[in-house]
């Protein structure tokens, strides 16, 4: 199947997770949920609206440590351009990565600090999201006496299955004997295809993979408490908001069951299904909440908002800021600028 094959197969997805599944799954209707919504004050949407920025200005802390020199009004920028293109493109991830290396090459950086950059930025960006399922979610299990099987059970499962896998990229990280070894089998497996293909073209893995081991371990040995912290704070803030939109919307439940349900969102958003996880993660979310005692009508209605805000928002204000860089970009084609974006 060809990308953009791909990518209508999971915008239909999501369509009908939406429109079909959620609806049937919770009972309630489209047009209750925005019923809720509507009743919100203006006052308190913008306060949403408020702690969804600050939530981005945090993590912009784990950007600029992850690439030396980058401010944070650039890391806003690729965290803010990156999300629009990811969650509306066919290999919406790719390409944000794409983007983002090109916007990193305007502004002077080496294509191997933005590799470094990007594999730093996303192991602790996973590492964070299976954090949760695994260390929060028993405690709170303990602490309440929620049975956790029907509902975080499977959750636990694949975050089990996701941290090995996180475990073995770190491993290969960790040293550049194991990057040489795991680059040298790599590069041996890339000849053999090649070989294959009748390509005389040579690759060079291994070297690639030590030197990146290197940037890498040096980042992180000099900035790995201002990478914790910038990720600690953007997770605990998007956990407020959750919370937030579950109460202004009426949904009676306590912080705990809000903290299970969000490791359970956290987890989802690393599901590639749909862009940018739209369907998967509304219908996974509202169907532990709702297993955790939560009201129907108001978890989906605080369930969207949440979404609209951290999934929906960020495409037109990503959008204006790569508008923005765009434009930029060709003044500085034509005549010096002060900054580009």
């Amino acid at each position: 199947m060809t990308t953009t094959g791909r990518w209508v197969l999971g915008v239909c997805l999501a369509l009908a997770l939406l429109t079909v599944v959620l609806p049937l799954a919770t009972g309630v209707p489209w047009a209750s949920a925005w019923t809720v919504v509507a009743a919100i004050p203006a006052l308190e949407l913008a306060g949403l609206v408020g702690l969804w920025a600050l939530g981005l200005l945090s993590h912009t802390i784990t950007l600029t440590a992850a690439l030396p020199t980058l401010t944070h009004r650039r890391a806003l920028t690729l965290s803010l351009t990156g999300s629009a293109v990811a969650n509306v493109l066919p290999l919406g991830g790719a390409a944000g990565i794409a983007l983002n290396g090109r916007m990193a090459r305007q502004w002077g950086y080496g294509v191997d600090q933005f590799a470094a950059f990007t594999v730093i930025t996303n192991v602790w960006d996973v590492l964070a999201k299976l954090a949760l399922p695994l260390t929060v979610v028993p405690v709170i299990a303990l602490a309440t006496g929620v049975s956790i099987g029907p509902v975080l059970g499977p959750a636990m499962l694949a975050s089990v299955g996701l941290a090995v896998a996180c475990a073995a990229i770190v491993a290969v990280l960790s040293g550049p004997s194991v990057a040489g070894l795991v680059g040298g089998l790599l590069e041996r497996a890339a000849h053999g295809v090649l070989r294959v293909a009748r390509s005389s073209r040579r690759v060079r893995l291994r070297a690639a993979l030590v030197d990146l081991q290197a940037t890498c371990s040096a980042v992180v040995r000099a900035r790995w408490m201002r990478l914790s912290l910038g990720m600690v704070l953007y997770t605990a803030l998007l956990f407020a908001l959750l919370w937030a939109c579950l109460a202004v919307t009426g949904a009676a439940l306590a912080p705990a069951a809000v903290l299970a349900g969000f490791a359970v969102e956290r987890l989802l958003t690393l599901a590639g299904l749909t862009p940018g996880g739209a369907g998967v993660v509304e219908v996974g979310l509202t169907g532990a909440l709702i297993g955790l005692g939560g009201a129907a009508a108001s978890v989906v209605a605080g369930v969207l908002l949440y979404r609209a805000l951290t999934y929906g928002l960020e495409i037109p204000v990503g959008g204006a800021g790569l508008a923005v860089w765009l434009w930029l970009r060709r003044r500085s084609a034509t005549g010096p600028v002060e900054a580009v974006a």
